[in-house]
């Protein structure tokens, strides 16, 4: 199973790439489940995929640097952005193996406005976070969702000192800390592992989404992943009850893996239903 596997993000993209990114520092923690308690949360045509036995939820956490949208060059730095998902792996009618995202948490404006308006993928805004030092990879991300809800119109207000969580941000409310949803990760990169599992969590063709009244696939291509196994210092936080999965957190991951690098391009699939 491993090298159909692992060849099947490496076919050609259907349709011209929609976008392309350098995918970095890629943290994949996933928990066995039963399929029957995640198929509420996957949209119609799809349900959760079964590999070795189980369905899964998952969460990812990357650095996205030189996006660029086809035909033109790289954006810079408003092209690089950290990414912290949760997630189910899914799979459709017509075999097709993608994930769902539950969201998608991001500091990058631009790329949520986009993703709602023309993917369907749920991201959110939040303060997000990564830092790596050697095998060590660290990401941290706070969303409040009330600023959630209107990303743009918060960051053009913000003042000085209003980081979310800052003394300054607290000054501004007379001192009452305001709801918030969390998560922190920090795990440490092993040897290289070459299983069917990790490859089949990891090497996803694509991108289940619910847009307006249809389910659509968008098609992820990349070369085959070098996948690391790993152990986790820290994780913790509430994020997977503010999208339904609560107490995802509560015990070990069934699988800790990383992915150093590798470059990412999504291009048009298919409607689904």
């Amino acid at each position: 199973m491993t090298e159909p596997s692992r060849a099947r993000a490496a076919v050609p993209l259907l349709h011209r790439p929609v976008t392309v990114h350098a995918w970095e520092d890629i943290v994949f923690a996933h928990w066995r489940h039963e399929p029957a308690s995640l198929a509420r949360l996957v949209p119609r045509g799809t349900r959760p995929d079964v590999i070795d036995g189980s369905a899964w939820a998952g969460l990812s956490a990357y650095v996205f640097r030189e996006t660029r949208v086809p035909p033109f060059p790289p954006s810079g730095r408003l092209g690089t952005m950290t990414e912290v998902t949760i997630e189910v792996p899914t799979v459709d009618d017509s075999g097709r193996r993608g994930v769902v995202y539950r969201t998608v948490d991001t500091a990058n404006v631009p790329a949520i406005v986009a993703a709602h308006a023309l993917l369907g993928v749920p991201y959110t805004f939040a303060h997000a976070r990564a830092r790596r030092r050697g095998d060590t990879l660290s990401y941290r991300s706070v969303r409040h969702p009330a600023r959630a809800l209107h990303p743009v119109r918060w960051v053009r207000g913000r003042t000085a000192g209003g980081l979310p969580g800052s003394p300054g941000a607290l000054a501004r409310t007379g001192g009452t800390p305001q709801p918030r949803h969390d998560v922190a990760v920090r795990v440490v990169a092993g040897a290289v592992v070459d299983t069917p599992l990790a490859t089949e969590l990891t090497t996803r063709q694509g991108i289940h989404a619910r847009h307006l009244a249809q389910t659509l696939f968008w098609q992820r291509q990349h070369p085959p992943l070098t996948i690391r196994a790993a152990h986790a210092e820290r994780l913790d936080g509430d994020l997977p009850d503010a999208v339904g999965m609560p107490g995802l957190f509560d015990r070990e991951p069934d699988s800790l893996l990383v992915v150093d690098g590798t470059t990412v391009r999504y291009g048009w699939g298919d409607v689904v239903r």
